[in-house]
């Protein structure tokens, strides 16, 4: 965060840089994302947001955080803050207004695109990384295929694969490859959250982490590839990453980096994705549940991945990144280690790590684990937190475990999403019991 002396637009252009055939348009995630987002203000910050951030929500932040939610100011345009919207003259006038009360700003963004780099420009205040982002260096390292160009540089572990640039170069590609696992996925090169991710496999698998859809592969490669060019190749940057898939991970994890203006890469924190199974036999799906932090890892496997992943790090700020990193990797079943990509933006388990840190420390890791839940039945705020108090579920500096709604979404359709702290996993365990309980009697 930034010091006490100077106060931050919180730019939370969320999906900014999806591709439009991935739900740019879709509006619940976006409510949860900023609500979730949020929870990085501070006194007197200004929030620019693409969904409505209703006083409540301020105030449940600003309470459990222990300040004055009501100087925070938000801006809104309800659509993605894409850079077009956020340099727009209206949007960069009400901007300007917002911030004339004080002498010192930055802009702390979800991406540091080209166009928050000229924001900042024109606003006359400071932004961790805009020289590099004005050339749109960020590209070098949130596109599939350069990650895996870069990270081979360096020696990192990557599992098998291609970067294609043709439908033929696909199919040879997918024959190439499947044979070591049975199963290969075929990665957009810029998508997040696995929505731009296909496998094939041999067999019928199943859902499957990290891709939107499991498929069967079927004789005739040359036309299954030819129909995956056409849904995953983009316009704009054609070409497309093959890969061996390891169908059975033992770990599922991340680090998280944050290269500030010195670019000296500083860890920030780790965490373990959170997976369960979901739907009938029919239309089973696997569903991202939540995070836990720190990442729970065997020693040598823990020391090995964070040696590659800091090396990536120090990388990214040689060649002038500024910002958060978050590197995802696996541990497959056999022990091997993968990186998988990187994205150059804060990450899901970074909003856990900052209501941990401010709550119970920066050294909070030392003593507990943070875990977020994201399939909490919908009730309105005011009465789950309520409730979570009575039963005495709240999270408090003083208790040090406990329960924080996260996020919601005004309307109840959508889950809500916790944070639950204590001092072992098996803890956590039986707080997530005593939520869902509290909860269902709501």
């Amino acid at each position: 965060m930034t010091n006490q002396s100077t106060r931050k637009i919180l730019l939370l252009n969320v999906r900014a840089d999806f591709p439009p055939e991935i739900g740019l348009s879709d509006r619940h995630p976006l409510v949860r994302a900023c609500r979730r987002t949020s929870w990085y203000a501070e006194a007197g910050d200004v929030i620019a947001s693409p969904a409505p951030i209703d006083r409540e929500f301020l105030d449940h932040v600003g309470g459990t955080l222990g300040f004055d939610a009501g100087t925070i100011s938000v801006v809104l345009r309800d659509r993605v803050l894409t850079d077009e919207v956020i340099l727009a003259p209206d949007f960069v006038a009400e901007l300007r207004l917002a911030i004339a009360d004080h002498p010192n700003w930055r802009i702390m963004a979800c991406y540091v695109t080209e166009g928050v780099a000229e924001l900042a420009e024109r606003l006359g205040i400071g932004c961790d990384g805009s020289a590099f982002a004005a050339e749109r260096g960020s590209d070098l390292l949130n596109r599939k295929g350069h990650f895996r160009r870069l990270a081979a540089g360096i020696g990192m572990p990557l599992a098998a694969g291609s970067v294609v640039q043709s439908p033929t170069r696909l199919a040879r590609a997918i024959e190439q490859h499947m044979p070591a696992t049975g199963a290969v996925i075929v990665k957009q090169h810029n998508a997040g959250g696995g929505l731009g991710n296909v496998v094939l496999a041999a067999d019928d698998l199943g859902p499957l982490p990290g891709a939107r859809e499991t498929r069967r592969i079927g004789p005739d490669v040359a036309e299954t590839a030819e129909k995956l060019w056409t849904e995953l190749s983009q316009e704009h940057d054609p070409g497309v990453v093959v890969e061996v898939y390891h169908p059975a991970a033992r770990h599922m994890f991340y680090f998280e980096y944050l290269v500030a203006d010195s670019g000296v890469p500083r860890f920030v924190n780790s965490g373990t994705i959170r997976l369960v199974r979901e739907g009938t036999a029919a239309d089973e799906r696997l569903s991202w549940v939540g995070l836990e932090l720190p990442a729970d890892l065997p020693p040598h496997s823990l020391a090995q991945a964070l040696t590659h992943a800091t090396r990536f790090a120090v990388l990214a700020a040689d060649i002038g990144y500024r910002g958060y990193l978050n590197i995802d990797a696996i541990v497959t079943a056999s022990g091997e280690l993968i990186f998988n990509e990187v994205n150059a933006r804060w990450g899901g388990g970074l909003v856990l790590h900052t209501v941990a840190s401010r709550l119970l420390g920066e050294d909070y890791a030392d003593h507990s684990v943070a875990s977020s839940l994201r399939d909490v039945r919908p009730v309105p705020l005011a009465r789950v937190v309520a409730a979570a108090r009575e039963h005495g579920l709240d999270l408090t500096p003083e208790r040090r475990e406990g329960v924080v709604v996260l996020a919601c979404e005004p309307t109840q359709t959508e889950a809500l999403e916790c944070l639950l702290v204590a001092p072992s996993v098996s803890r956590v365990r039986e707080l997530e019991t005593a939520l869902r309980t509290v909860v269902e009697a709501l």
